[in-house]
């Protein structure tokens, strides 16, 4: 591991103790039966009841536990020791240990920690940005999906990773860079936007800007069939101090409730091709 990527998971480290007793997480409501997930992802994806369901950057594991009480048989996958015992730890508390495991590994090691193939990849909301190399990331994608199995990610557009946090939706500021390049960016975290109050020690993280055209060309190289693209004008938390909340954990640019500026999370999902006759 780089760096740079050594860095972040230091910092993920930390935030990763701290996450779980914020409200933005609301561990209580999830142990009392709330789900975490998005109204889009299990109308996207469909039913998974009995599907085994691999969840690559699952953090400490919401969601992951989430698609569990759906009836997935779940794998989650984080590089954060700490995110993985938290959940494993809210997995027995939720009931869930017999449908979920974690594991501790850094996506692109996961070919040589993991075996088996799922009918089911799945990734969510601020993930690919931590990641310097997307056709790397396919190819793990590809090499974990069953023959016919169903990738499907939920994620931030990367038009919003572009806007300036003082955007507002009659003076949008662009400050950071849409196309991807091969120097990350570094920033001096403050806070965390579960918790911007948050003590999470100094040090800086490191992010790879990627374009909706390198996301779906890399899953197309690894040879992944895409089924559809979506893209909306809401974000899952305020990614920029204007937004504000319309809907429970959608979050809105004032003004644009006719005419969305721009889009701000994308949905995609995609199918291994069938074996062999």
């Amino acid at each position: 591991m780089d760096e740079f990527r050594a860095a972040n998971r230091e910092t993920w480290e930390a935030l990763a103790e701290h996450h779980p007793g914020t409200e933005f997480y609301d561990v209580e409501a999830f142990l009392d039966g709330e789900s975490t997930l998005d109204p889009v992802e299990p109308e996207e994806l469909g039913p998974v009841e009995g599907r085994s369901l691999l969840h690559l950057q699952c953090h400490f594991g919401l969601d992951t536990l989430s698609w569990a009480r759906r009836g997935a048989e779940v794998t989650g996958v984080d590089f954060a020791q700490q995110a993985v015992e938290t959940a494993r730890e809210l997995a027995a508390e939720a009931g869930l240990a017999d449908r979920a495991t974690f594991h501790q590994s850094d996506v692109y090691d996961l070919p040589d920690r993991l075996g088996g193939r799922f009918e089911v990849v799945y990734t969510s909301f601020g993930v690919l940005t931590w990641l310097p190399d997307l056709d790397r990331w396919a190819s793990v994608v590809e090499q974990f999906l069953a023959p016919g199995g169903t990738f499907y990610i939920a994620e931030f557009h990367p038009v919003a990773f572009t806007l300036d946090e003082a955007s507002t939706a009659e003076a949008p500021r662009f400050s950071y860079p849409y196309f991807p390049r091969e120097e990350p960016l570094g920033f001096e975290e403050e806070g965390s936007y579960a918790d911007e109050e948050a003590e999470i020690g100094e040090g800086a993280t490191y992010e790879w800007p990627h374009s909706l055209g390198e996301v779906v060309t890399a899953l197309c190289d690894a040879g992944l069939d895409i089924e559809f693209l979506h893209e909306y004008p809401w974000s899952r938390f305020a990614a920029v101090e204007a937004m504000e909340e319309r809907e429970h954990g959608r979050y809105y640019l004032p003004g644009t409730e006719e005419v969305p500026l721009v889009p701000l999370v994308f949905t995609l999902r995609a199918r291994a091709l069938e074996s062999d006759p």
